[in-house]
This record gives C-alpha cells, structure tokens and sequence, in this order.
C-alpha cells in the first residue's frame, strides 16, 4: 500500500520541493492523489523556451511566424489557466518563476500584468523571478528591441508581495518609474538579482535598497541607466556581484563574498572596497583599469586579512607575480595573456586553477613553502597549433614536482599537435606525470588523431583519462580504445625500432564510467558501435584508469600512485 499518499499536503509538497522540477511534475501521473498534490503545488515554473524556439532565420518564414503564435498561445493559456485555478481555490503560491525570450511589447504585457496582479496578491509568495527578451520580428512586424520604451514595466502590484524572501529580473524589465513613483518595502527580502533591467540613475538603486535592509545577496549586473553603484547600510549582505558599472562602491564590513566584472568594456571603472574587511572571496573579472602586480598583491592581502579565495579572469598583470598569504586556500587564473611565471606561497592553499589558450601558457607555476597536497588544475584550449614538447617544459619547470596536477585539453576540429620527432631520442625519465587527463578532441582526421594519441603518451602518462562522450569525436574515440586494448606485439609501432613505444610502460586498464556502467574496453567499444551518428545529446562520462610501470612513471621526492580511484 502506498502510505506516502496518504501524508498531508503540506509535506506531500515538501517532498516535491525537494526533487528537480522536471521530476516533481512526473509525480502527477502517478495516482489520483499525486495528481491532487502537483496540481496544488506553490511553486510555479514557466519557461516559454521549452515550447518555443525562435531562429532568426525563421523570422520571414509565414508558416514558421503562424507555428510559433500557436505555440506561444498555447503558452499563454497554460500560464492563465494555471494562476487562474490558483486564485480561484485559494492556493498558496510560494515562487512564481517566468521566463519569456519572446516578449512583444504590443501583444503581451497586459497578460503579464495580469499575472503579476494575482501574484502579488498572494500573501505566501516569497519568491518572484521574471526572465524577458525582446524579439523582434518574432510576429512578423518589426521593432526595435534596444528602445528602453519598448521593454516591460514592472507594475505596481509588485509591491503587494511584501513576504518576498528573493526577487529576480533578468531582461528588458523597467524598474524606474515603480522605484521613483511608490515608495518600495519589501522587509524580508534577502536576495535581490537585477541583470540588465532599466533601473535608472544612482538614486534610484538607493531608494530601492533603502526599502530592503534585510539583504543578503545582492546581483546587480549591467543594469541600463545606472554607472555609478554605491552600497551601504545593509548589515546582513554576505555576496555580491557587480558588472559592467563605471564606478562600484562598496562600503558593507559584514560582506564576505564579492565579484567584480566588466566584461571588457572600454571605460575604466572606479573600484572602492576597502571597507570590507571581513571579505573572504574576492573575484575579478576584466576590469581593465586593475592592474594586477605584485604591490598590488600584497595590499590586497593587508586590506582583507580573511581572504581565502582569489579569481582572476582576463586581467592585466605582470610578466611575474609573488603571491603570498598565510590564510589563501584557492588560487585561480584564467586568461591572463601577459602571466609568465607566477611563485605562490600560500602554505594553506588546497587548489589551484590556470586556463587559458595554449599560445599563452606561462613557463613556469612554482609553490613556495605550499602542501604537496596541493591540487593544481590546468586547462589549455587549442585553436590553433601546439607543441607538447612546451607543455612537457612547463610542467618539468613546475616545482615541486610532486603536486597533484590535472590536465585539461579542448582540442578544436583543424587543430593540430605539433610533435617533433627528434623528441623521440632524447625522451628523459621520469615523464612528467598528471593526476588526471581531461581531453575534448573535435577531430575527426583518423591520421591526425592517433598522431594526437601517441603524442600525448609520449609526453604524458596520466594516472585517469576522463572523456566527455559530448565532446569528443567518434573517430577519435574509437582509435583511443583500440590503442588501449592493443596487446598484439606485431601491430606495435616499435616492431622495427630499437625505442620500445609507450605501450610497453601500460600494465593495466580499468574502465569507469557515469551514468552507464560499463566493464571494459569492449563493452565501450560496443558502445561507440551502437550510437547513431549525431549522439551530441549523451551526457555520458568515460574514466580509463592507467597504471604505468613505476621504473618510467615515477616522480622524484615522491608521486603520485598510479591508479586512484575515480569518483
């Protein structure tokens, strides 16, 4: 007997909550009850792109116009039926999230009015995020879709939700004339998101967080109208995240998390922050006018004594950095080009992170007075043309040599691996050795792909290869396996050599993989035979966990053993 049925609502539903939403709405086929219990359930999800897909190419095309209204309709109806019920009986609606990339500024914001009304009158709504995109031509008739007039504005039974606990917009939403005409008052606010919505100059965002003294993460990013951001007075703000501003002031002792970003934009931006000296994550993000050298390190470290992590995308520094502190437990960098050679000593440090396209790699990471426990990951993007015989310098210039590393490659369809045969004779023991190698290989040349598979054993002798089956090619994944399993002496390439290739230092091969399970090398070839030929869709993972004769493997002052568990 299903005894699960027969609980109360309340906690029917709060089983749902807990499940991904997609399968808390498969619940309802499951029984009269269960139908009972989605169909009351206060949390309310409509995402018009899983019904409606707009192609730019289709925008002249009258059957595609005529298909997507129909769709769009039916949209429509379902999103009203449903608040409808909801207001008729009583429901309680606890989120209410809708998201719209079709939104027309003629056709549809009375119908969003309409639903915003019957949110905000529900006294349990605590969480309202509204998701709008302009699309113009979408309907076969034309506007312009940056015109500030032609977005959404938020109406002001918005302001009847006074239980909100998180408010999102994302999109072409105004905000402006609510903010200066109604005075704002959400007191249990705690999460604010405003990303690209017109928001108005400087003190309309003071106005608004004036009305929210409760916050505690707050998002602005890109927000039309507003350059200068000044925040102060929230005493409960633990994160925030900031992009595309031309000033950013930030004066909260009680923040700990921030990110600063400016995606690149010409104009300098202004930053403030000293203020916030409890900070523990500090993330920057193309801010072009930082300059990050190593004085400007070490006052970092001196004005946020607490800071634990460090992120730097695309940011200009030094050819040389020294990075010092005691209390720094993760480092990253990503896509800083003019990054050479970079010494850390950060004796709590627990992970680090470089990525960026191979043409930039630094020539040399080294740990100072750092754990050998250290995890240090590297991913390179290939565009263009590498040579492993760098990739090899770099990691034998990397010190000490005994730090945990992994690897990721992107290898693009037209991209190539440079191999210099006369490598071959002077191949020097131990090779450098890698926790584990992540590789997405789009090519599909089988000359240049088992030229890519000998190389990297050449060079490398990973303790885990971990593919994405998404992301890489059949043809590469196929001669992958076949290298793999190859036990026959003759079809060895070192037949008529005196140098013993690298299959001769492979003992064994252990196969894992996620969702699937799979045994063995067969059982993935078998796989790859039975996939159609576009299996983009799989979401499945294969781990090959080498183990390597130790005499051409091992690392000096230690090492890594050579067939970890996988997770």
């Amino acid at each position: 007997m299903d005894k699960i049925s027969d609980l109360p609502k309340i906690i029917l539903h709060d089983i749902l909550s807990r499940l991904p939403y997609e399968d808390a709405a498969r619940t309802s086929v499951l029984s009269k009850a269960w139908h009972e219990t989605w169909s009351s359930f206060p949390i309310l999800v409509f995402d018009g792109s899983r019904c409606v897909h707009v192609h730019l190419k289709d925008r002249k095309n009258p059957l595609k116009i005529q298909d997507n209204r129909r769709k769009v309709n039916r949209f429509f109806n379902s999103v009203d039926r449903t608040l409808v019920r909801f207001h008729h009986h009583g429901f309680a609606i606890k989120e209410f999230n809708l998201s719209m990339m079709f939104f027309h500024p003629r056709f549809m914001p009375h119908l969003v009015d309409r639903w915003m009304k019957i949110v905000g009158e529900s006294s349990s709504i605590q969480v309202l995020k509204l998701e709008l995109q302009l699309a113009d031509c979408f309907f076969g008739c034309e506007f312009d879709s940056h015109a500030v007039d032609n977005y959404y504005y938020l109406p002001p039974d918005v302001l009847k939700a006074k239980s909100l606990t998180e408010l999102v917009l994302s999109g072409k939403i105004r905000a402006d004339k609510l903010i200066v005409n109604h005075r704002i008052r959400f007191p249990m606010l705690r999460i604010l998101s405003l990303v690209y919505v017109y928001l108005g100059p400087e003190q309309a965002l003071e106005d608004l967080i004036s009305g929210c003294p409760m916050i505690e993460d707050l998002v602005l990013e890109h927000c039309v109208g507003l350059e200068i951001v000044k925040v102060h007075d929230l005493p409960k703000l633990k994160s925030a995240k900031f992009s595309g501003f031309r000033e950013i002031h930030v004066d909260v002792p009680s923040l700990e998390y921030l990110e600063l970003g400016n995606d690149k934009l010409e104009f300098p931006c202004d930053i403030s922050i000293d203020k916030c000296r409890n900070l523990k994550v500090f993330i920057l993000e193309a801010v072009s006018s930082v300059f990050v050298s190593n004085q400007w390190l070490r006052e970092l470290f001196d004005k946020f004594p607490l800071l634990e992590t460090l992120e730097l995308s695309g940011s200009v520094t030094s050819e040389s950095l020294m990075i010092s502190s005691s209390r720094l437990k993760v480092l990253s960098f990503e896509d800083c080009l003019e990054l050479k050679e970079a010494k850390i000593d950060a004796p709590n440090l627990e992970s680090c992170r470089y990525s960026g396209k191979s043409s930039h790699m630094p020539a040399a990471i080294s740990f100072v007075n750092c754990s050998n426990q250290v995890d240090f990951d590297l991913g390179f993007r290939l565009v263009s043309r590498m040579d492993l015989k760098r990739l090899r310098a770099f990691f034998q210039n990397m010190a000490p040599r005994n730090v945990m590393v992994s690897l990721y490659l992107g290898i693009m369809r037209g991209s190539s691996i440079v191999f210099n045969e006369d490598v071959l004779q002077n191949v020097q023991v131990p090779l450098p050795r890698i926790k584990q190698l992540r590789l997405s290989v789009a090519e599909e040349t089988e000359e240049l792909c088992v030229l890519l598979i000998n190389d990297l054993f050449w060079s490398f002798r990973p303790a885990i290869i971990s593919l994405n089956v998404r992301l890489c090619s059949r043809i590469f994944l196929k001669l992958l396996l076949e290298k793999l399993r190859c036990h026959n002496e003759e079809e060895r390439c070192c037949s008529s050599s005196q140098m013993k290739c690298w299959w001769h230092d492979l003992k064994d091969v252990k196969v894992r993989s996620y969702p699937e399970k799979y045994e063995n090398l067969s059982d993935c070839e078998a796989l790859l035979d039975s996939l159609p030929i576009n299996f983009s869709f799989r979401a499945l993972r294969l781990n090959f966990e080498l183990e390597w004769d130790s005499l051409h493997t091992s690392l000096s002052g230690g090492g890594i053993n050579a067939g970890p568990s996988v997770n």
